[in-house]
Order: structure tokens, then sequence, then C-alpha cells
């Protein structure tokens, strides 16, 4: 067996099947087989911030860090409408992940959190 993505990606490394033992056949817990292979990929290749979005996500943290400096309230405004972009933004790219097939637990790794947590705190958001 080898691992896969949705993306057309697939592993080069084959893995023996163990009928009836699905954890085995994945490899989950000895981080090796399929699932692993299928990890790293997600976390190695598709995990990467592309370096224009980088540069994206750093001019408005330098920009309101200088600002802070002569105007705090206006910086803070900033801040403040960050936040209240995000919380959407970072839904509707869950939903989407989701309608990929993207697991919970990729997306959990993506956000920096458990599959439990990204879980709770999105899939009641979800389309069923």
């Amino acid at each position: 067996m080898k691992g896969a993505c949705g993306c057309g990606w697939r592993a080069d490394a084959t893995h023996p099947v163990v009928w009836g033992d699905v954890t085995a056949t994945e490899g989950e817990e000895a981080r090796t087989g399929p699932f692993a292979d299928w990890e790293y990929h997600v976390t190695t290749i598709e995990g990467l911030i592309p370096r224009d979005v980088e540069q994206m996500l750093t001019a408005p943290q330098d920009r309101i860090t200088e600002l802070s400096k002569t105007s705090p309230l206006t910086a803070l405004r900033a801040v403040a409408r960050l936040q209240d972009t995000t919380p959407a933004l970072a839904l509707g790219t869950v939903r989407t992940a989701r309608q990929a097939m993207v697991s919970w637990e990729a997306i959990g790794t993506a956000l920096g959190c458990t599959r439990q947590s990204a879980h709770e705190r999105y899939a009641r958001h979800m389309p069923n």
C-alpha cells in the first residue's frame, strides 16, 4: 500500500497491508507506513507557506509595530481589524480543506493545535 493525497501526490514507498489491523497497516503509532508518508507530504510539501504570502503576512505586522510607536491607538484599531477578519478567514479555509477531504488531524497540525481542538472549534460550522 502507498500513501496518497487528493492533490495527486503518491508516495514512493510501498508498505505491507496487515489485514484486520488498520493501525498496523497505516503505521500511525510507529510513524511508519502510508499515513506517515502522507503526513510528511502534507506538512512538508503542502504545508509550506508561499513566499508571497509570508511577505504579505509580515508587512502588516511590521507596519503595525512601527505605527504603535507613534500612534498606539491607531495601531490597536488595526490589530482589532485583523482579529475581526481572521476567524472568518480561518473558518472558510477549514471548510474548503474539509471539502477537499483533508483530515482533522492535518487541519489541527496546520493550525498549530490538536485534531480534537480543531474539530471542536470548527466541526459545528461544517455542512452535513
